[in-house]
């Protein structure tokens, strides 16, 4: 999973500005989703609903954590069951190389979550080169141990996965690779570090050329995608490893949204539409599929492939492996967003947004940039969407205050 990578962030999906040779080649031989969506628009709700099937709003996670102030002290429960719990069920090995953002505090740790390894980082961003966060906190763990370890966290994120893959490359295993790129700080292998625990900094960094770095971040995580791709061919698993890569949200203003309306932080499209790749050799058919699907699909799908019964989980994403294996279309739904002062509700190719300023209708077959407001003209759809949204709300808000 990249972070802050925009649908149009890579080559496969439209950018002739950067060169991602390893994902086109994934591409090329897997399905492409053209209707993708991350749940949430920033990085924590997005992170919380992959992992659990649910809507991040069901786990208390709608917002992001934040490295400073009282959501430090939040985090993911350990008594929600986790793809990897899930998938530890059935003997699989579980690993997260890389990001977590899902608590800070050690009680909320990946270990704590059915994750047995985990190298890399618990906050939002951290320096690529000295791995302070962005309070100049030392942030760099294996499993509850904080660590130092040299080197660029993209580099570092796939020479770890790729040990992993080797201990147990006899073994079912379940290996989430959340990388940093290309979240800010703008930073190639040969920037300097700057950020520390005694030193003030800024967000973005200190690079000026920031195309140049911002390129580069996206191209080197590419190539260490291409060497967990080499590594799981040169072991012969090709033909029994799922490979599915995804965005947690749209890109920020400088990066590449293509010709979509909003960015990071917003529930426009280009806020949640995001680029995903579905890989496994002799299983998957290359194509392309526009089916709409979200992050939370993705537990569901996996416990399916594993051998394992969902049932009971109350899980709010659906299987999609008739979708990736037969090509099979899915039943009809809707599906909702809501983050800040914005809602939206996606059915079919109807798409309501609602802010603090307007509301509004869009058609997304026919206007994908979101430029044609329909709410006056088709005010039946508006108000079937509308009520559809507050159900979904409501029961939203029950559900959370039954489990305060």
């Amino acid at each position: 999973m990249a972070d802050d990578l925009g649908y149009e962030g890579i080559a496969c999906f439209g950018n002739d500005t950067i060169q991602t040779p390893n994902l086109d080649q994934l591409a090329a031989g897997g399905l492409r989703f053209t209707d993708f969506h991350s749940n949430g628009s920033v990085c924590t709700p997005t992170r919380a609903a992959l992992l659990t099937g649910k809507y991040q709003q069901r786990v208390g996670l709608e917002g992001v954590i934040y490295v400073r102030g009282e959501t430090r002290q939040y985090g993911l429960d350990t008594s929600v069951v986790t793809m990897a719990k899930a998938l530890q069920g059935a003997a699989y090995r579980t690993g997260i190389m890389g990001k977590w953002h899902l608590g800070y505090q050690s009680a909320y740790n990946p270990i704590h979550h059915g994750f047995e390894t985990f190298y890399g980082y618990v906050s939002g961003n951290i320096d690529f080169h000295s791995h302070y966060d962005n309070a100049g906190i030392y942030d760099w763990y294996h499993n509850l141990d904080s660590i130092y370890e040299e080197g660029y966290v993209t580099d570092l994120i796939t020479e770890h996965a790729v040990d992993f893959i080797r201990a147990h490359k006899d073994e079912p295993f379940f290996l989430y690779v959340p990388h940093e790129a290309p979240h800010v700080p703008f930073q190639g292998r040969n920037d300097p570090a700057y950020r520390f625990s005694d030193n003030e900094f800024s967000y973005y960094g200190p690079v000026k050329d920031r195309s140049r770095a911002y390129r580069e971040m996206v191209e080197v995580m590419d190539e260490g995608i291409g060497r967990i791709m080499k590594t799981v061919e040169e072991l012969d698993l090709a033909a029994e490893t799922l490979i599915v890569f995804i965005s947690d949200n749209g890109a920020e203003s400088f990066g590449h949204n293509g010709a979509l309306n909003g960015a990071k932080g917003s529930l426009l499209e280009g806020g949640h539409r995001v680029p995903a790749i579905a890989y496994w050799k002799g299983r998957i058919q290359a194509g392309i599929t526009d089916q709409t699907v979200m992050s939370f699909d993705w537990m569901p799908t996996f416990m399916t492939l594993a051998g394992l019964d969902a049932k009971g989980l109350d899980l709010d994403g659906v299987d999609l492996s008739n979708l990736l294996l037969q090509n099979q279309p899915l039943p009809p739904r809707s599906l909702a967003w809501r983050y800040r002062n914005q809602k939206a509700l996606r059915k079919g190719p109807w798409k309501l947004f609602m802010s603090a300023q307007d509301t509004s209708l869009y058609h997304l077959i026919e206007d994908l940039p979101e430029n044609r407001d329909l709410s006056l003209e088709q005010a039946d759809v508006l108000q079937q969407l509308m009520e559809e949204y507050a159900r979904w709300e409501e029961e939203i808000d029950t559900y959370t205050q039954k489990t305060k």
